[in-house]
């Protein structure tokens, strides 16, 4: 058994499934559907949360998404009856997770234009960072360097570019620059990005990390 990923074809907040099973974890439970718009935490991004709401009524908040040998757990405070259910997800976290994800893309390809290879990527709010590992030639990048490029991406406007191919990996990129592998989720276009975000690098044993963070994004 899997659930479909609606949340990969479509960013819609509110939508409709089926709950098929609901069991205890602890003192938790967790909703399993057939098919969700919640993204289940993986690849950096934090899971999505929002409510749970069945046809008689009853409601149950979604606390956290995981993913599990394909089959997205929806955790819940208490137990609710299988059947039709209707999803809602909670607006500000998953459009805060999206602009997050995207700037770690940018920056991933402003590294690489400067001859640093990412590695890694977190972009839990106040904790995003991509990593990079040095290429034959590169090119030194601050913070101020880094925001100068990211301010050039954002201003032209770029819009996402989502593509999956025939083995079934889903690409993500923006206008002209590289994609790569991801199952996140993004804002459509670059100038939804705001102006007000803090960058600084480090290197650490070799390896460039470039920190940032969207002011008042928690």
């Amino acid at each position: 058994m899997t659930t479909q990923a609606i949340y990969l074809s479509s960013d819609k907040l509110h939508g409709d499934a089926e709950l098929i099973a609901c069991f205890q974890d602890g003192e938790q439970w967790i909703a399993v559907l057939d098919q969700t718009l919640f993204h289940p935490q993986g690849g950096g991004q934090p899971g999505d949360t929002g409510r749970i709401q069945t046809y008689c009524g009853e409601v149950a908040p979604v606390l956290h998404t995981r993913l599990v040998d394909g089959v997205v757990h929806h955790v819940i405070p208490h137990a609710l009856p299988t059947g039709p259910v209707t999803l809602a997800l909670d607006k500000e976290p998953r459009k805060i997770h999206s602009l997050l994800h995207s700037i770690g893309h940018l920056i991933g390809n402003i590294g690489q234009q400067n001859g640093w290879h990412p590695v890694r990527a977190h972009y839990w709010p106040n904790e995003c960072q991509v990593e990079f590992a040095p290429g034959t030639h590169v090119v030194d990048l601050d913070g101020m360097t880094v925001s100068q490029h990211l301010r050039r991406l954002i201003e032209a406007a770029l819009p996402v570019q989502i593509e999956t191919r025939p083995d079934g990996t889903r690409f993500v990129g923006f206008g002209f620059l590289n994609a790569r592998p991801c199952d996140g989720t993004h804002i459509h276009n670059t100038r939804e990005i705001p102006s007000d975000i803090d960058i600084s690098t480090q290197l650490n044993q070799g390896h460039l990390q470039v920190h940032y963070q969207i002011a008042n994004a928690n």
